[in-house]
């Protein structure tokens, strides 16, 4: 199994299996609720390897996710479409998209012994666009 992650704007990123190692999926319902709330939200979390290119064969699409992080809020590039494709023997199993996501946490670490870096995001659907999160699965082989 293996994740795919694509996200929309000025900087994409397009990150595949060899990178991404954990994924989070939260419906994010209040916990003080005696009945089904109206406050629900929903968040990805996003464990991955920095797989950096001193060749440049391929751009370094993390560089992008550090971007985004700091992008301040009254930009209207802090909001961009986050899908996150779950695979298995090749094909999609499951596939998540928040069209208005923003970071709600973003680090990397780098370790001078092993040469990896990881890095971990945290997206969150905008709360009143709730319901334009799409979760799809059943795909046809």
């Amino acid at each position: 199994m293996g994740f795919r992650l694509t996200i929309d704007g000025s900087g994409p990123v397009n990150l595949s299996e060899k990178c991404i190692t954990n994924v989070k999926f939260h419906s994010e319902i209040p916990a003080d609720s005696n009945a089904r709330a109206t406050d629900n939200g929903a968040a990805i979390e996003i464990w991955g390897k920095m797989l950096f290119s001193l060749g440049a064969e391929e751009q370094d699409s993390t560089i992008n996710l550090a971007k985004w992080s700091v992008v301040p809020s009254d930009s209207a590039d802090s909001y961009r479409k986050v899908q996150v494709d779950v695979v298995a023997a090749g094909q999609i199993v499951r596939s998540f998209t928040l069209p208005n996501a923003f970071v709600m946490a973003y680090s990397e670490e780098q370790d001078d012994e092993s040469g990896v870096g990881t890095f971990y995001l945290h997206v969150k659907q905008k709360k009143d666009l709730t319901s334009a999160t799409a979760i799809e699965g059943g795909f046809s082989q």
